[in-house]
């Protein structure tokens, strides 16, 4: 077995005991899977969500249901209306989401962003 692949297994068993310990206190793990997020999230990122959304504010990146993404979206809250619904939009996109959401609809709020996407684009263009 080479050293590479020891090391990935390390890196495989270290992020699933991080998993476990995250999940235990309430937070969850989700890969950023696109670019509207850009430049604070980058696709490949990994990002921890609190589940506990409770005191969502103007500024929070939030995850939240919406029909059609079945894992959420992560997108910045731009205001919080009167009715407890949320304007929201990614901040590489030029206006907000078209509607607002419920505040029931949030899933979490992002708590530490862990770059992995900028790590793995890094490296990808470093072998070229």
């Amino acid at each position: 077995m080479g050293v590479r692949t020891v090391v990935v297994r390390a890196a495989v068993v270290a992020l699933a005991a991080a998993a476990a310990v995250w999940a235990a206190c309430g937070y969850r793990a989700v890969y950023v899977g696109g670019g509207s997020m850009a430049p604070a999230l980058w696709r490949g990122d990994l990002v921890l969500v609190r589940r506990d959304a409770s005191g969502v504010a103007q500024g929070d990146v939030v995850l939240v249901a919406k029909q059609g993404w079945p894992s959420g979206v992560l997108h910045r809250v731009l205001a919080v209306n009167t009715d407890d619904t949320l304007v929201l939009r990614g901040d590489s996109n030029p206006v907000a989401d078209r509607d607002p959401v419920r505040a029931e609809s949030v899933m979490g709020v992002v708590a530490c962003v862990v770059p992995t996407g900028r790590v793995l684009a890094a490296m990808e263009s470093a072998r070229r």
